[in-house]
């Protein structure tokens, strides 16, 4: 089972994604992500929107997706 998304970013182009860390070091350089849109208070993904690669390089954080332990 693939790890869960942990945060959503903002490329350069303005683009969001949600994304998780590859796990691997030969990808450290860039993020498993999924395309989405800003909804309401919070984000959905977009209709069509699969997995890519997005590069680190650039991205803003834009919220955190996992919830901190208590």
């Amino acid at each position: 089972m693939p790890t869960p998304y942990t945060h959503i970013v903002q490329d350069l182009a303005g683009q969001l994604f949600q994304v998780r860390d590859t796990g691997t070091a030969d990808l450290a350089h860039v993020f498993h992500g999924m395309a989405v849109k800003r909804v309401g208070g919070g984000f959905a993904p977009k209709k069509g929107a699969r997995e890519i690669l997005v590069r680190k390089l650039g991205c803003r954080v834009v919220a955190d997706l996992v919830a901190k332990a208590a």
